[in-house]
């Protein structure tokens, strides 16, 4: 995976995700989520994933530093948000989680799971609730669905002869 700044990253889609988030690239997009969700256990502990524990997991944890805050505020402060969002979407809430911790990719999660990540996902809490979102959703991918059906039907008439069917 190529490492990118994901605080200068604008669109998740063309995103590939990282291995590794540092606490202050935290912006809450769907690859950063599905991240948080398969290290939920050592953030539930109070520690950050460091880069050297995912690729040597058996190497001892780096040296001591003067902090400001506890080591595990910043962890806490992360899941429990995310604990909160996940909360409002029930159901399909837990089975992203489940899948997050088999190791799936956002290409791989059943469309519950998705659109669950997709709502947990963003700056803030949604102000609208799962239910409604999800339908809001599902109608703009509808509509974008049929708007990129109907360029393609419009280019291939244009290209057999005209607009309007007849070959003048």
């Amino acid at each position: 995976m190529i490492d990118q700044d994901c605080r200068s990253c604008k669109d998740w889609q063309s995103c590939i995700g990282k291995n590794w988030y540092h606490y202050g690239e935290i912006r809450w997009c769907p690859w950063q989520v599905l991240w948080i969700l398969q290290h939920a256990e050592t953030l539930k502990a109070g520690r950050w994933p460091t880069q050297e524990e995912l690729s040597h997991p058996d190497s001892p944890i780096g040296k001591r530093q003067l902090r400001t805050e506890g080591y595990f505020v910043k962890s806490v402060i992360i899941i429990a948000e995310l604990k909160a969002r996940l909360k409002t979407t029930g159901l399909p809430g837990k089975l992203l989680k489940a899948q997050a911790k088999a190791g799936d990719t956002i290409d791989m999660l059943e469309l519950e799971a998705r659109e669950a990540l997709m709502y947990v996902s963003g700056w803030r809490q949604k102000a609208v609730s799962y239910p409604r979102w999800k339908a809001q959703w599902r109608y703009r991918r509808k509509i974008k669905t049929n708007e990129s059906e109907r360029a393609v039907t419009t280019s291939q008439s244009f290209l057999s002869g005209g607009l309007d069917g007849s070959n003048n």
